[in-house]
Parts: C-alpha cells; structure tokens; sequence
C-alpha cells in the first residue's frame, strides 16, 4: 500500500492536463464545472439568492459547445468577469460551502478560458486543483485533513472519496489525450463521470452565512 500525497497526486494531474488540446481542456474544466454546478444552485437556495450564478449556467453551455467542436474559439471577458465577482470569499461565506463555490466557478471559467481567443497564452493547468479541492475540504470538514494526516491510498472510506476522485480526474485526462475530437456523446460521459468529484453535502454542514 501507498500512503497518500496531496501534493505529488496534484502535480502528476497538472503533469496530465498540461499537453492537452484546448478543447480537451474546455471538455474536462467544462464537465468538472457542471458537475459542481449543483453546490452553486444550492447555495443560492439556502442563502434565499444572496449569491446567484447566472454566468455559471450561460458558460457551461459555451463550454460544452467548444468541447464538441460546434463553435470556434470565442471572446468572453464579460462572462468570466460576472462569473467571478459571483462568488462568495471566506470572509462572507463559511467554509467549506465558500471554498465549493470558488472551486466550481474557477473550474468553470477555466473551461472559458480554454475556449477563449488567446486562451492557450492565459490557460494555466494549476486549475486542476479546483476539481479535486471541493473534496479536500469536505474531507477536512469531516474531521480528516487529508494534507497532514494522510493514511494509506484506500485504507479508509474517507480516503476511498479522494482517490476515486483523483482516479476520475487521472483516467479523463489519459482518455482525452487520446481523442482527436470530443463528441457529444464523449463530452455527455465526462460529466456522469465527473460526479466522483462531488462532495457528499448532505453530510456537511449546510451553508452558513
């Protein structure tokens, strides 16, 4: 068995995302994105629409339309920055539903960023760590620091969450390099599959604001 490092399992994923095409970026960020996507709804119904992520819905969209080829390449400096500036910070927001919501809409304007004009210059595969970090927090939040008390890779249930998370994240990665487009069909796969990403929130604390 191997103990498990946060750290080196996030370097090996930037490793991976960095020689993908920009559509394969826009394909994976894009369905990471609309799989955390139902933290965002949730926290505009728990917080009665203090926060509310329109830009989030209208971008997933765009993204998955890059993925499969159906539009070029595009300019969306408005979008990424509503989308942004909708988001709680720690301050306002309890964590883990603050570090939810940053992670799910720097995952998605990631996605944007790969399907924008100049995207390929601004694209940085760092990013990756959005996808798994809503994990890492509800880890945290449920008493399992995962960055300093890391036990043996599937040694426990709690552990068993994080490496299916980064198993999601590691085979997407492989798979898309092997694609010379993503289809529709492939690109509809990639979000059911990005569902390992999603924290279990009804196990959580619900948002605290």
């Amino acid at each position: 068995m191997t103990v498990f490092d946060l750290d080196s399992a996030v370097d090996s994923l930037v490793e991976a995302v960095s020689p993908l095409s920009m559509r394969a970026k826009a394909a994976l960020f894009g369905a990471c994105g609309t799989a955390l996507l139902p933290l965002l709804d949730q926290l505009e119904r728990a917080t009665a629409g203090r926060w509310s992520f329109p830009a989030a819905r209208e971008a997933v969209d765009l993204i998955a339309n890059f993925a499969t080829g159906t539009i070029p390449e595009g300019s969306y400096e408005v979008t990424r920055r509503f989308l942004l500036e909708s988001g709680p910070n720690g301050h306002e927001l309890d964590s883990p539903w603050s570090t939810y919501a940053q992670d799910a809409l720097t995952c998605i304007d990631a996605g944007l960023v790969a399907a924008s004009v100049g995207g390929r210059h601004e694209f940085r595969p760092a990013w990756i760590f959005s996808a798994l970090e809503p994990m890492v927090a509800s880890l945290n939040d449920r008493g399992y620091d995962v960055e300093f008390d890391a036990v043996e890779t599937g040694s426990t249930d709690l552990q068993r969450e994080i490496d299916i998370a980064i198993n999601f994240l590691s085979a997407s990665t492989t798979r898309l390099a092997r694609l010379e487009e993503v289809s529709p069909v492939a690109y509809a796969r990639l979000v059911d599959e990005a569902l390992a990403i999603v924290p279990p929130v009804d196990r959580g604390r619900p948002p605290q604001w």
